[in-house]
């Protein structure tokens, strides 16, 4: 049923509502762009009028007959000059709620001459770069748009058209490194992180089954976490300018103006006053202690110790999920302990001032605890009411919370309901689960909903009309969601060319380089050779999450126990509306920089079970069959993972 509805959402956005944002090629008629630069920076915020792009072409009119038509789509809203005439329309809906993907039909026959005739199309759009699409009948020979178009952008410059694409590569990509090169830029390095792992084979069998078994093996693998971790604050993450990070500077002036003014600014106040304030108070408490302390302000360590701490708990958390949904296997956590360890996304994410971080941390709390809510035989008061706390700090952190509050909330609803038939006794329950959440985040979104008319608003849909934006593309096509291998070649701003390369640049690396505008002023805290030569290395281990996505979802389906099948469903729900979301909002928001892997951020511990349980699964397959070859060849991957991803942000 959910996947019915997400396809009929997507299918309702893209054929018959003008908010999703996909441009769907015609031959009869060819959606059109200018060919202007390809930039990274933010357009139209500030500006309330709309920049005007002109089109031009001429056409023979052999035949031009009494019922010539001309058919009109554009992004954007379009006026027709043909000969230098204004072409008169009839009253339609203008606006941001037109349906721009119509074709609009207009008369022409008064207006055209036998011969030769020009046409000119302005477009006018705030909301993304102007695009045409027209067809001419009843005129002789077919025209249309296409390359004998030409165009002129806001300043006047002529430029050539070309067919409506999102997958044109942003020009400092160019200078990034290539992965394949990068692998050899260090090759005693990465020997050495070959041999190590390998070497470990040498060790008799029966000691290596030991250390399988031994107890305190997960805690080891925490404690290694740990100690790197805190190696890399201090050596790395507290030298970063505060300033470093996507939208750090705007997430600072948050900071400042609730420390200034006494209040929680509104979502109109600035570029990220949109955002729960949770971080921001946390952020604020940590400095006031500083200054107590004596340190002056801004305190930089202070201020960063949120999201490394959050970073850190997911790791933590990666280790407690394996353990429980995988309770007899020792070596599964500590490979999900040390995957959330070098998880990129994760790690850069913590080195950055970004609410982000701390978002995953209490959502995957929250998942944490639903999951022991829904192993458990009944449904227990005092752990229901943590959940809901749970829940309750992180919307009050971030909205993206919701994606992993939502499924979760309907999975232990269903529970109270299936354990505790009298509505009575259910409604007791259910006002456990709900009535805490609303208590500590509920005021932020009545706040909204009095101020703004909905509970949840964004820096892309603010009432007044200097916040309109967009941001490069500014539109999609079918293409950016059926490529990838971008980022094999040009790792960095890989993003702009599909979907599948923005979200794996982001996963297994910094691959928009801290949101800054280019790769020639990214900082330089990163080893980007090593960073680089990582996303060759990552393939296996996407390969192997997929592998253990596919048991969880198996085991959804065939545990014996209804609570753990419960339990997997539930990793499975929730990934799949973070899944959705993060390609449904690409179709609202189509710019570069949305199809992100931090979204996803509070999945690390789900995605350290996932790798953890495909890394075991095929590891016991290669011991069953004695090909010890093949396990070498496994761990010495797996080791040289380990240590390239560390190295991206420590050598």
């Amino acid at each position: 049923m959910l996947i019915l509805l997400a396809l009929a959402l997507v299918a309702r956005s893209v054929f018959f509502s003008p908010s999703g944002i996909l441009v769907l090629q015609d031959e009869r008629a060819p959606w059109i762009m200018v060919d202007g630069p390809v930039t990274a920076r933010l357009q139209q915020w500030g500006r309330v009028d709309a920049p005007v792009t002109r089109f031009f072409a001429s056409f023979e009119a052999t035949d031009p007959g009494p019922r010539a038509r001309l058919f009109l789509r554009s992004f954007g809203d379009a006026r027709v000059f043909l000969n230098d005439v204004l072409v008169p329309e009839p009253k339609r809906e203008t606006g941001e709620t037109a349906n721009w993907k119509r074709f609009r039909e207009l008369e022409v026959a008064d207006l055209l001459r036998r011969g030769l005739n020009a046409i000119r199309v302005e477009v006018a759009n705030r909301h993304g770069p102007a695009l045409l699409s027209l067809r001419l009948e009843g005129v002789g020979a077919p025209f249309a748009t296409g390359p004998r178009w030409i165009g002129a952008l806001e300043d006047g410059a002529m430029c050539r058209t070309l067919p409506a694409t999102d997958a044109r590569r942003f020009p400092d990509s160019y200078s990034s490194e290539h992965p394949f090169e990068a692998l050899t830029s260090d090759p005693i390095a990465l020997a050495f992180l070959l041999l190590v792992p390998a070497l470990a084979f040498l060790v008799p069998p029966a000691k290596r089954d030991a250390l399988a078994r031994w107890p305190g093996l997960p805690r080891a693998a925490l404690l290694v976490a740990i100690l790197a971790w805190a190696a890399l604050f201090l050596a790395k993450f507290r030298g970063l300018e505060l300033t470093t990070g996507f939208d750090a500077i705007d997430h600072l002036d948050y900071l400042d103006s609730m420390r200034s003014d006494g209040r929680i600014p509104l979502a109109t106040d600035g570029w990220s006053t949109y955002q729960p304030p949770l971080f921001y108070l946390a952020s604020a408490a940590l400095e006031e202690l500083a200054t107590w302390l004596g340190r002056t302000r801004p305190d930089v360590v202070a201020l960063k110790l949120v999201s490394f701490l959050a970073g850190l708990g997911n790791v933590w958390l990666a280790g407690l999920l394996a353990r429980r949904l995988l309770p007899q296997d020792r070596v599964a956590w500590a490979h999900a302990t040390l995957f959330a360890a070098v998880l990129p996304v994760n790690l850069y994410i913590a080195a950055y001032y970004s609410n982000e971080g701390l978002h995953a941390f209490l959502a995957g709390c929250a998942l944490l605890v639903g999951i022991e809510i829904l192993l458990a035989e009944e449904v227990s008061p005092p752990r229901t009411a943590l959940v809901s706390l749970l829940v309750g700090l992180a919307l009050l952190t971030k909205f993206t919370a919701v994606l992993v509050a939502a499924p979760l909330l309907l999975a232990l609803g269903i529970k109270i309901l299936m354990l505790h038939r009298r509505p009575g006794a259910a409604l007791a329950r259910g006002a456990g689960l709900l009535l805490p959440a609303l208590l500590v985040s509920g005021w932020f979104y009545a706040r909204n909903l009095a101020e703004f008319g909905r509970p949840m608003v964004g820096n892309w849909d603010l009432p007044s009309p200097d916040r309109t934006w967009w941001s490069p593309p500014g539109f999609h096509t079918p293409q950016y969601y059926l490529r990838f291998g971008e980022v094999l070649v040009r790792p960095f701003y890989s993003g702009f060319v599909s979907f599948w390369d923005s979200l794996y640049s982001t996963l297994w690396g910094d691959g928009f380089v801290a949101g800054r505008a280019g790769v020639r002023v990214r900082h330089l805290a990163w080893n980007y050779e090593f960073m680089a030569a990582s996303y060759v290395l990552a393939l296996p281990a996407t390969v192997l999450l997929g592998f253990g996505f596919l048991r969880c979802a198996w085991a959804a389906l065939r545990e014996r126990e209804p609570e753990r099948r419960a339990a997997f469903g539930l990793l499975v729900l929730v990934c799949a509306a973070m899944g959705f979301a993060l390609f449904y909002v690409t179709l609202v928001l189509p710019y570069h920089g949305q199809a992100r892997a931090s979204y996803a951020l509070a999945l690390t511990p789900v995605l350290a079970l996932f790798f953890a349980w495909g890394f075991v699964g095929v590891d016991r397959w290669l011991a069953r069959r004695e090909w010890t070859a093949g396990r070498v060849l496994l761990f010495t991957w797996w080791g040289a993972l380990l240590g390239v991803l560390y190295l991206s942000f420590a050598g």
